[in-house]
């Protein structure tokens, strides 16, 4: 990727560090976010994402979309909330 490129592509993120740096939660956060635990759990919400995408494909009507979509985005929630 050309240098340019990758400048313009990192900066959202480059920018959230920058506005998060020092901050308790954030460290956390990213300190969580690099634990096995987590990786495979966003594993699992990839598979109840692509599960949905399936269903929706096989039932075209918005309101089994939208249904869909909300117990998807319910089930990711859950999944990925730190458990106590």
């Amino acid at each position: 990727m050309p240098p340019l490129i990758s400048q313009i592509v990192g900066w959202p993120q480059r920018a959230i560090h920058w506005l998060c740096s020092g901050r308790a939660d954030y460290t956390d956060f990213q300190r969580r976010k690099a634990t096995p635990t987590h990786r495979t759990r966003r594993t699992l919400c990839l598979f109840v994402w692509s599960g949905a995408a399936v269903l929706m494909l096989l039932c075209p009507s918005p309101g089994c979309i939208a249904t869909l979509v909300l117990i998807a985005t319910f089930a990711s929630f859950s999944l990925l909330d730190e458990q106590p």
